[in-house]
């Protein structure tokens, strides 16, 4: 049975036509022209309001994958201080001051962080993307225990994820909770985290996502930063005292369950595939038989996989007593 859309499937694979559309754009217009140029096409009646609305709302991401190409997919800041992408902020903002008619610094900086915020939401959906939409699941019962026995002493260092992108599912009864979208409490339901390099350590960016009984989503994005010879409560403790009041306080057990996961894997803890898609299972059985250095025939298949669905969901268990 296929399982119920994730976040990532809303924003991303409901939207590849739209996401082709920016990328076309992007490539023929460059990042600074192409909003004018979609623009232009609608007046002609070349596009529809609707795809032309479609790909400015990409138009980031077509260049965040460009990007990420280029300076590595994990390494998010990195990807910030590309020209190319620093060029293409201070057009982004300096287009809206135009627009808004307003240019002043408290203006610049509002709108500096909510563009930061949607290059980060985009990155996530890129790098998840080009990792292989990779997913894992965590039983309530399980989850509740990794979050409540995992201890605050484990060092930063010993925490390995199974892979440096991909999303953990976790039912509602796993009692993680953030802030829904009018502000009470929603379960975090999709913990997507990304493992980047950085000095002296590694950083894990994570994207809480929340859907309230309405079915509104909300979402939460957090950076924790491990560092060497530091406890996991270290970095907790130090990514609060940054972040401020204002952070969805529902991160701190995300991030606790994240590192109960590492330790479950690295301990040889249960793990069960669950295959809902029997083209995928194929495909990824082709591709583990495929000689790594048929590059040329492993890419094909991989198209072929990006094309259909991850196709499996590895599940965490409880050991047996």
């Amino acid at each position: 049975m296929r399982p119920s859309p994730t976040e990532f499937d809303r924003q991303y694979t409901e939207q590849r036509r739209s996401i082709e559309l920016a990328r076309r754009y992007l490539e023929k217009e460059g990042v600074t022209r192409m909003y004018d140029a979609l623009t232009k096409e609608v007046e002609r009646g070349r596009l529809s309001v609707q795809d032309a609305s479609g790909a400015i709302r990409f138009g980031l991401l077509a260049l965040i994958e460009r990007v990420a190409e280029r300076v590595g997919h994990t390494r998010y800041v990195d990807m910030l201080k590309d020209e190319e992408m620093l060029a293409a902020l201070r057009s982004l903002l300096d287009d809206l001051c135009r627009r808004k008619g307003v240019d002043t610094f408290e203006f610049r900086q509002q709108w500096a962080h909510t563009n930061l915020q949607a290059v980060l939401r985009d990155w996530h959906l890129v790098v998840h993307e080009e990792r292989g939409r990779q997913r894992y699941e965590v039983a309530a019962d399980l989850a509740r225990r990794l979050v409540a026995e995992t201890p605050g002493t484990v060092l930063a260092e010993t925490l390995k994820l199974p892979t440096d992108a991909f999303v953990l599912l976790a039912s509602p009864e796993a009692g993680l909770v953030g802030r829904g979208p009018d502000g009470a409490p929603a379960p975090i339901t999709e913990i997507y985290v990304v493992e980047s390099p950085a000095p002296e350590g590694k950083a894990w960016f994570l994207w809480l996502s929340m859907r309230d009984s309405e079915n509104r989503a909300a979402r939460a994005l957090i950076n924790v930063y491990l560092q060497d010879g530091k406890t996991l409560d270290d970095a907790i403790a130090f990514t609060r005292e940054q972040g401020g009041p204002q952070q969805d306080a529902g991160w701190e057990d995300c991030c606790r369950l994240l590192a109960g996961v590492a330790r479950h894997l690295a301990e040889g803890g249960p793990v069960r595939e669950h295959w809902y898609d029997a083209t995928a299972r194929e495909l990824h059985e082709k591709l583990a038989a495929t000689p790594k250095s048929a590059k040329a025939d492993r890419e094909k298949l991989r198209e072929r996989l990006r094309a259909v669905s991850p196709g499996r969901t590895r599940v965490l268990e409880e050991p047996s007593r």
